[in-house]
This record gives structure tokens, C-alpha cells and sequence, in this order.
């Protein structure tokens, strides 16, 4: 399908309506895992006060790196903590 054709399909006041529910907040109550979060604080794909309501009403053990300068990307010194974190976990779970 065509990316206009999609649009047009998706473009409806009760799509639009039913979207708001999907916010990643309404769902970040539900985590019970640890977690490593990192987000850019220029993102426009994702701002950061949406990511910020998800973070602080999830109940499990996170850590958050912030990355000021960049927007909806990772510099590759942010995968690198990630990996680090998520190796660090793995090594503990033995």
C-alpha cells in the first residue's frame, strides 16, 4: 500500500481519537523488569516529556542516561552504556 493511500486510511477522526490511547505512559505501569532508558532530549519522533511520564511511573528498578544533544538517534557511546548495563545483568543472573 502507498504511503498516501495510508495515510488517507488512517486519517479519520476515530483513528486519530483511538491513537491517544496507545500512548507508551498508559503502558509503562505494566514493567517489572530492570531497565535502561535513554533518550535524546531534541527528539521530535518522541519528546522528552512523554518519555519522562512513561520513566517516572515505571515501578522496576531503571537507570536513565540523557542525551542532550541528539534528537530521535543514538550516539554510539549511548549503545555502548546500554550493552554494558544489559552485560552487567546477564553476568549477575548466573
Amino acid at each position: 500500500m502507498f504511503a498516501g493511500n495510508n495515510l488517507t486510511f488512517n486519517k479519520k477522526e476515530d483513528k486519530i481519537k483511538t491513537a491517544g490511547y496507545y500512548d507508551v505512559v498508559n503502558f509503562a505501569r505494566l514493567v517489572k523488569v530492570p531497565g535502561f532508558y535513554s533518550w535524546g532530549f531534541n527528539d521530535e519522533t518522541c519528546p522528552p516529556t512523554s518519555m519522562y511520564a512513561a520513566y517516572n511511573v515505571i515501578p522496576a528498578k531503571k537507570e536513565l542516561f540523557l542525551a542532550p544533544e541528539t534528537g530521535h538517534w543514538s550516539f554510539a557511546e549511548q549503545r555502548e552504556l546500554m550493552n554494558n548495563w544489559l552485560l552487567e545483568k546477564l553476568k549477575g543472573a548466573k
